[in-house]
């Protein structure tokens, strides 16, 4: 039969159920944007008003386009029925049924037999008599909820009752949620966001059993405040502990204000006492250009970390630090304002560790002098040192720089020379004199270096052009001799002595030479100080003392090829005493398919560990296996085994950590519905 064709004006949007922002209704009575239908029969009774089609209906407006065996329009109601395997595509979402009656003016109608696919976050909701009651809200009968494709979704909420609101929420009566058509638990009613952004609500649930803390719930609720601000409040329980409340806000008014807030508070029972932690982070631009930061951390008790910390390196830490500062750019020079807070984790009595409140520094860039033959800039700085208990010291240095570069035949000069003037006001203290002292001294500094490039083609790992420069570098200090006599030894920088010494060093870089790609390959530094006038004594200058040859410092790191990356750093002492320090870092991962994350520290006779990190991918499983190794003291200090299956629309995690800062063994279950507990 010859297709008809017919084309006309409305005033709304042509079943528009996937709007995300609610709109006043506009109750016009006439028609203008453009309508087109064809079908295989179409009919006009003018009588009455009404369109009729049959066969193959096709309808569009725009992107909107509604597929139908048959359909009816009443140009006077502004109402459309459709039935027999209707579609309706708005965009990217879909609506599915036998039958569809809808009012183009108040959006309100009806659907039966039918499924609402939603594209992004991957939501599926279907029922047997569906009630639009609103642009994007729906009143469903035995309903049911997913994200999961096909007839037998992995999982599903069903429930006598639904009130959907479209980029909102679910609320249900009579819900049970199944696993693969079985039911796993019942809920009198619920609320599930059905969520296209970000939204408020509720996350899924954590369980774990702790041989330390007994059973462990964690629940949270995640409130999106506003698109600059959300929050999330947390109930955890601990069965050995007690219920732990806590709260982080967020919040990001603009780049150049934003910060975290996060507290926890708990009645410990294992404890015998309530204890908390409270960080803060917080950065703002003020007056254009002025920075002020805050890192805040502060914890009750110097156990809090290794029974809550969530990491194992928070769990093994032996201060931390708190910081406020600010930074004020000045024309050629910045000066900065800071207060520090430490807290020892290692004993309880925190009065004799010193606090910074205040430390002030000033700084200069290298300003030319003298027709810019030479160089200089300048330090300045004051902070106050502060404790509870024992001697308190404010000290103020001044460090005026002159420096002088020259070159000859290739071969690149630097003389350095620095002037330390240093005042120290002493208080509170029992042992030295309260009136104020003075260092003073020099150091003076000389650099010889020469650079040799050449550049390669190799078609190994498909680097083509790189380019090798070898830098050979002899450098030379001397510090005179200086009395310490009433000067407080407080930290290195308080005891420069005397130092007559040469340093010998030798860099190599590797880089490629691509015009499209251009990155560093290797990089290779050795270098060794000598004492000239005897054995060295400690300095920040170089590693290793008391001998006239210091450690020997070497340092290399290789990126072959992306993804994969290894780097050492060494220093090797040379009286005897073998290695001193040595770290190893590997790092190479095959997207999609496995990573490999290895780290080793050794420092002597203090520490010597392994930290493992390897996983993989397999169709939809994902495998991790973490530990932390003490060779030291041969034990594993953390253990982590940990399985997840994934597939599209879910997953769940097992996980066993075990761990022996604090001895403990957790197993831990975690489950995520997509675009439920999480976006897709």
């Amino acid at each position: 039969m010859k297709y008809f064709s017919i084309a006309f004006f409305l005033i709304t949007i042509l079943l528009s159920p996937f709007t995300t922002h609610a709109k006043t209704l506009d109750y016009k009575s006439s028609l203008s944007n453009q309508i087109d239908i064809s079908a295989r029969f179409l009919e006009h009774k003018k009588e009455q008003n009404i369109y009729i089609a049959k066969g193959d209906v096709d309808v569009k407006e725009g992107t909107r386009i509604l597929n139908a065996d048959s359909v009816i329009f009443d140009d006077n109601a502004k109402e459309i029925f459709a039935e027999g395997n209707v579609v309706l595509q708005d965009g990217e979402d879909i609506i599915e049924c036998e039958k569809l009656q809808l009012n183009l003016i108040t959006k309100m109608g009806s659907i039966e037999k039918g499924k609402i696919f939603i594209k992004k976050g991957g939501f599926q909701i279907a029922g047997e008599h569906i009630n639009k009651v609103g642009e994007s809200q729906y009143k469903i009968k035995n309903g049911e909820i997913t994200t999961c494709e096909g007839e037998r979704p992995a999982w599903k909420f069903l429930a006598s009752d639904v009130d959907v609101t479209l980029a909102g929420y679910a609320k249900t009566k009579g819900a049970k949620f199944q696993i693969l058509n079985t039911t796993v638990f019942y809920l009198p009613w619920g609320i599930f966001p059905v969520k296209t952004e970000r939204e408020s609500g509720l996350l899924m649930p954590g369980f774990a059993l702790s041989s330390r803390d007994g059973m462990k719930i964690n629940t949270s609720y995640f409130w999106a405040i506003s698109k600059d601000k959300d929050a999330t409040f947390y109930l955890d329980y601990m069965g050995d502990r007690g219920i732990k409340p806590g709260a982080e806000f967020r919040y990001a008014l603009s780049e150049d204000f934003k910060g975290t807030l996060y507290s926890s508070i708990i009645s410990d029972r294992a404890y015998g006492n309530t204890r908390y932690q409270v960080k803060a982070k917080h950065e703002q631009v003020m007056m254009k250009d002025l920075i002020f930061k805050i890192n805040a951390n502060y914890i009750s008790d110097i156990d809090y970390l290794e029974d809550f910390g969530q990491t194992s390196a928070e769990r093994s830490e032996n201060l931390i630090k708190s910081t406020a500062y600010l930074e004020k750019p000045l024309p050629k020079s910045l000066l900065t304002f800071e207060a520090s807070y430490f807290k020892n984790l290692v004993q309880k009595n925190n009065d004799y560790v010193f606090q910074y409140l205040p430390s002030i520094s000033f700084f200069t860039e290298y300003m030319p002098i003298l027709k810019e033959r030479f160089y200089t800039d300048i330090f300045a700085g004051l902070t106050n040192f502060n404790r509870a208990e024992g001697a308190n010291y404010t000290r103020l240095g001044f460090e005026p720089r002159l420096r002088m570069p020259l070159s000859w035949n290739g071969i690149n000069f630097l003389i350095n020379g620095t002037l330390y003037e240093t005042g120290y006001a002493i208080s509170k203290s029992d042992t030295m004199s309260n009136q104020t002292k003075i260092r003073q001294t020099a150091k003076i500094e000389g650099d010889a270096n020469v650079q040799f490039l050449k550049n390669y083609h190799t078609d190994i790992f498909k680097i083509g052009e790189m380019q090798s420069v070898i830098k050979p570098q002899l450098s030379y200090t001397f510090i005179p001799n200086t009395t310490f006599s009433g000067i407080p030894n407080i930290d290195p920088y308080d005891r420069m002595y005397n130092t007559n010494a040469i340093t010998y060093s030798l860099y190599h870089y590797l880089n490629t030479m691509s015009d499209q790609k251009s990155r560093e390959l290797s990089l290779f530094e050795i270098g060794q100080t000598y004492g000239l006038s005897g054995n060295l004594e400690p300095s920040t200058l170089y590693d290793g003392y008391g001998s006239k040859f210091s450690n020997i410092r070497a340092r290399f790191t290789l990126y072959p090829v992306d993804n994969f990356m290894y780097s050492n750093e060494s220093a090797i002492n040379t009286s005897g005493n073998g290695l001193a320090v040595m770290r190893n870092t590997l790092s190479h991962k095959y997207p999609g398919i496995y990573w490999i994350n290895l780290s080793h520290y050794y420092t002597s006779d203090l520490s010597n560990e392994l930290f493992s990190d390897i996983g993989g991918f397999y169709k939809s499983f994902e495998g991790k296996y973490q530990i932390r190794y003490s060779f030291k003291d041969t034990t594993l200090i953390d253990t982590l085994y940990q399985l997840t299956y994934r597939p599209k629309c879910w997953a769940v995690t097992f996980a066993l950590i075990q761990s022996t800062r604090p001895n403990d063994t957790t197993f831990r279950l975690s489950l995520d519905l997509a675009g439920i507990t999480s976006m897709q």
